[in-house]
């Protein structure tokens, strides 16, 4: 049953402001920004979809009489969300950001899913079904990242998709054991008791993944030829090339500070840190944004500091290096032009060892492509899926 607010249009805007993003090549976090506007909207939506959820609709019912008193003048609703996220913020940071992750779910058609193998526990959100004629495409996000990250992108992706977003090991919902080695080796093993548990590998599927993500894609498809048809890597870190980033030669000239595991120590050191993930001439990241974005790591910091010193030791013995040339599958890199986290320098590496494979440098992108050029990154993507 359609929703009775299905006719308003924030998806329309925010689609809008995603395409004056492409055409300019405004960093889409401006567009985060602005997103916040319209997801009040969107999550009455969800709570007339499911009006068994008492505990959102005490959330939506507030925020439905003050969105009645800021139309008129938009200036209250832009004071509530200032006040909204300052709140929350001294209650528990990570809700803002489970909340939003939440309403992504919802709005997108996504459902959550775990799958417990022997002591390892994967969660992965998933979208339609298998299909005899369309490969599945699962998605594999980056260091310290979760699945959430690819909701810029797969909103472009047409419905009749099955996709997979997977909670790497060591990060989002999935196990987070001190105990594990998350070298891209042994992620790449874990995502194929991953593919082999849900029944994903029955029939080859498109692999796409972004930063440590796509250095684990590279080690899967080289151990698991026959369960990938085709390899999209996005920025791919786990090359010698991850070391002449500008974050890690700042890092090491001591004009970022940060630990042994190269996490920023403190929410200063965060802010400058933040602008080496995201392109955008004169980027101005608000202090909150910052902040949160600080507390919500610190609270995963051992995990993923573990996880960076297990990637470090592979990138140091070349690993990755090895297994480039043992993939079969036809490959795609894309990478950000003004990436300056893992070098640009590394799809000449990887074109070196796969001469067949596409590469396309993107403007007005820095390294996280999924949200600097989330509709062009997957449009190319598409293409390449859908190509011969």
């Amino acid at each position: 049953m359609s929703s009775p607010f299905s006719s308003v249009g924030p998806q329309y805007i925010k689609n809008l402001l995603f395409l004056i993003q492409e055409s300019r090549g405004f960093c889409s976090i401006h567009v985060k920004m602005l997103d916040y506007l319209f997801c009040c909207l969107e999550l009455l939506q969800v709570v007339f979809r499911k009006p068994a959820n008492i505990w959102r609709l005490c959330i939506a019912l507030p925020v439905l009489l003050l969105m009645g008193l800021a139309m008129p003048r938009l200036i209250y609703f832009l004071l509530f969300q200032v006040v909204f996220l300052f709140v929350m913020s001294y209650l528990k940071p990570s809700w803002i950001m489970e909340f939003m992750n939440w309403l992504n779910l919802q709005r997108n058609g996504y459902s959550v899913k775990y799958q417990t193998v022997g002591d390892f526990t994967y969660c992965y959100a998933e979208r339609g079904r298998p299909s005899q004629n369309v490969p599945s495409i699962l998605f594999l996000h980056g260091l310290s990242a979760s699945k959430e990250m690819w909701f810029p992108m797969v909103t472009a992706i047409p419905r009749d998709r099955h996709i997979v977003l997977l909670d790497m090991p060591g990060h989002g919902n999935s196990s987070r054991r001190l105990d594990y080695n998350y070298s891209f080796v042994n992620q790449a093993s874990r995502v194929a008791q991953f593919v082999i548990t849900t029944g994903l590998g029955k029939k080859p599927f498109h692999l796409v993944g972004i930063s440590m993500g796509g250095g684990v894609a590279v080690a899967f498809a080289a151990t698991h030829p026959r369960d990938v048809t085709k390899l999209s890597l996005l920025c791919p870190a786990g090359f010698a090339e991850w070391m002449k980033g500008d974050y890690m030669q700042d890092a090491k000239k001591g004009l970022l500070v940060t630990d042994s595991s190269w996490m920023p120590i403190n929410t200063d050191e965060q802010r400058k840190a933040i602008p080496y993930l995201f392109h955008g001439a004169g980027l101005k990241i608000p202090k909150l944004y910052s902040w949160l974005a600080f507390e919500i790591m610190s609270m995963k910091r051992d995990i993923h500091g573990k996880v960076s010193s297990d990637l470090e030791a592979d990138v140091n013995n070349k690993v990755l290096h090895r297994h480039i040339t043992k993939v079969e599958a036809p490959t795609q890199v894309l990478w950000g032009k003004y990436d300056r986290l893992v070098h640009p320098s590394g799809a000449e590496v990887v074109k070196a060892a796969l001469p067949a494979c596409q590469v396309h440098m993107l403007e007005n992108c820095g390294h996280t492509i999924s949200y600097d050029r989330p509709f062009r990154a997957m449009k190319l993507i598409l293409e390449f899926l859908d190509s011969l």
